[in-house]
């Protein structure tokens, strides 16, 4: 195995976060990635409680990003519906609108998101994460603390697309 094995492949897994083409910016606490797979069991009388088979009825992602970043602009991108107001008189004068938001389709504003390793150039895509689809509902936790950064947690749970992909590792620009 050892003749096999290459040290090269080890990374670090310090990322980029793009949303819908908008980079999100610096996170802290490391992004984390969850991938579950759910199935159905399948047995028969004549092997007791052995498996004979399973079949994969589910699979779930999500990624989680903390982001250090908390600007307007990052919030709009994570609070579905929100809207930024700006001053007429005094431009510098901002803030966003957040509405309750009720009956919205997360899939209607689903957009792509990629996590690419900050160590690769940009062309570099064999690192990435897609997820085709993905929405965050908003939900964040924040604090002031007088010792700590403001971080805004966010999860992006991902949806197929309309080919049945979920999400991709890799360059998505390969062709078959």
């Amino acid at each position: 195995m050892a003749g096999s094995s290459d040290v090269r492949n080890i990374k670090l897994g310090v990322c980029r976060v793009m949303f819908g083409g908008v980079d999100l910016g610096y996170t802290k606490g490391g992004v984390d990635v969850s991938i579950t797979t759910e199935t159905h069991e399948v047995n028969v009388d004549q092997y007791g409680d052995t498996p004979v088979n399973d079949f994969i009825t589910s699979r779930r992602v999500q990624v989680t990003v903390p982001l250090a970043e908390t600007t307007l602009e990052n919030a709009i991108q994570i609070m579905p519906g929100a809207s930024l107001v700006v001053d007429l008189e005094d431009t510098s004068k901002r803030r966003i609108e957040v509405p309750t938001a009720s009956g919205t389709s997360m899939l209607d504003i689903a957009k792509e998101l990629v996590l690419h390793p900050v160590t690769n150039e940009t062309w570099e895509r064999e690192d990435d994460f897609v997820l085709y689809k993905c929405a965050t509902s908003g939900t964040v936790e924040f604090s002031y603390k007088h010792d700590e950064e403001k971080i805004f947690p966010v999860t992006f749970k991902g949806y197929t697309d309309d080919r049945g992909r979920l999400f991709a590792m890799g360059d998505i620009t390969a062709t078959a």
